[in-house]
């Protein structure tokens, strides 16, 4: 008896945790998809290079799908964000900092897609890699290989 009801708190406690990792790896993409698309609307011109930048960012990040990585862009667009320690401490708690300045780099790249870096879209980013804790160092090479990468 007593092993019975071992095991059915085992099979809880491990249904549990699945659907926490699940439910922190949702967060995740959604933290990333929405400081994205925040980056998209900084210069309030949005473009058709960002949009595609964006996705290309959260699939090279997730591995998703495009159709997944723009619906989960879509999702993002919905949420109405009055403070950026939501997502900054989602990222910071589920990534690590490699992973961090390679979502700074995809920032930048967003930023470039249009080939003109406005001066908001520079404050922003340099300001969520202060929230993520990414070193000016790290997030001024994550611009250049961005600026690079998009020039070339």
């Amino acid at each position: 008896m007593f092993i019975a009801l071992k095991n059915l708190i085992a099979e809880i406690s491990g249904g549990e945790a699945a659907a926490s990792a699940i439910s922190e790896q949702q967060q995740l993409r959604m933290a990333v998809a929405v400081l994205l698309h925040e980056m998209m609307r900084v210069d309030s011109k949005r473009g058709v290079e960002e949009t595609q930048t964006a996705i290309a960012g959260l699939v090279g990040m997730f591995g998703l799908p495009d159709l997944e990585a723009k619906a989960l862009l879509d999702e993002a667009a919905s949420q109405r964000l009055t403070s950026y320690f939501n997502p900054a401490s989602t990222i910071k708690r589920l990534l690590s900092l490699e992973q961090r300045s390679i979502l700074v780099e995809n920032l930048w790249r967003v930023a470039f897609s249009d080939a003109e870096l406005d001066v908001y879209e520079d404050q922003f980013v340099r300001k969520i890699a202060d929230l993520l804790y990414v070193p000016n160092t790290e997030c001024m090479l994550a611009r250049q290989r961005a600026k690079n990468a998009v020039t070339t």
